[in-house]
């Protein structure tokens, strides 16, 4: 995994608009209506939540989140984003920040009049309780704003989609609520993984660094020059962002 390209709690934090964390007490108190019991949290297919970006913690969720992912609420509540982050599928982490900034470069390219409107929804994988991963498809409004148009309450919903076949891409999309009451989509984007980037040359350079020939012998069997392999297998390192072939192999392997 490449830590440059690890998102962190606090990158986030300045994604969303803010400099430093909020200790304004009104972001918490204006939460309070939001009843993780009440039945309307509830669900046998996903779990709700609040996350307060303005203190970048989670307000409420529902406790149905125990039978999607097999964690307690409490852990969330108490450990906030850092655990939720811990538990992403290592190559969907490392889009993460991609992705985020597509959302919050969306939502303040929208008037601030619309933005309670807009609908951010897309998937993403979960590592359960028992080490397994289930693929969510994540759907959050935003509910209350600071002064100048930041984000403070997100309403999220999240249902277990994990019968549905994505080829391991995440796929985003804004969609807007109409002045009929239903949402219609306005903007979709693809977040690849690293070996759905690579070309067929590069994916047989890969495979056949995987079995252990050398780039002469990778040359050889795909008659190349040897300075192409070399050339691929840069591209290679690249795309995956990993520092060396070996890195690549096992980064690859492990998706």
């Amino acid at each position: 995994m490449n830590l440059l390209n690890t998102l962190s709690t606090g990158e986030l934090y300045k994604i969303a608009g803010y400099s430093k964390k909020s200790i304004n007490s009104s972001f918490r108190t204006e939460s309070s209506v939001f009843d993780s019991n009440n039945q309307d949290m509830q669900t046998y297919a996903g779990y709700q939540g609040i996350f307060n970006w303005a203190c970048m913690e989670y307000i409420s969720i529902s406790s149905s989140i125990k039978t999607i992912l097999g964690y307690d609420k409490e852990i969330f509540l108490n450990r906030g984003f850092t655990f939720s982050l811990s538990i992403i599928h290592v190559a969907d982490l490392e889009r993460l920040r991609d992705l985020h900034l597509a959302i919050f470069n969306y939502y303040y390219n929208t008037p601030k009049e619309q933005r309670a409107k807009l609908r951010f929804s897309y998937n993403i994988r979960l590592r359960k309780a028992d080490n397994s991963y289930v693929t969510i498809l994540r759907q959050s409004t935003f509910a209350s704003f600071t002064d100048d148009g930041k984000p403070t309450l997100e309403y999220i919903n999240c249902i277990d989609i994990t019968g549905f076949r994505f080829i391991n891409s995440i796929n985003f999309t804004v969609h807007v609520l109409s002045t009929s009451g239903t949402y219609t989509l306005c903007h979709e984007n693809e977040f690849p993984e690293a070996c759905n980037q690579l070309s067929k040359r590069e994916k047989e350079v890969l495979d056949l660094a995987r079995q252990g020939y050398t780039s002469k012998e990778i040359a050889e069997k795909l008659y190349l020059c040897i300075e192409t392999v070399k050339s691929h297998r840069k591209h290679i390192m690249a795309k995956t962002g990993a520092g060396n072939m070996f890195a690549a192999i096992n980064k690859i392997s492990g998706l």
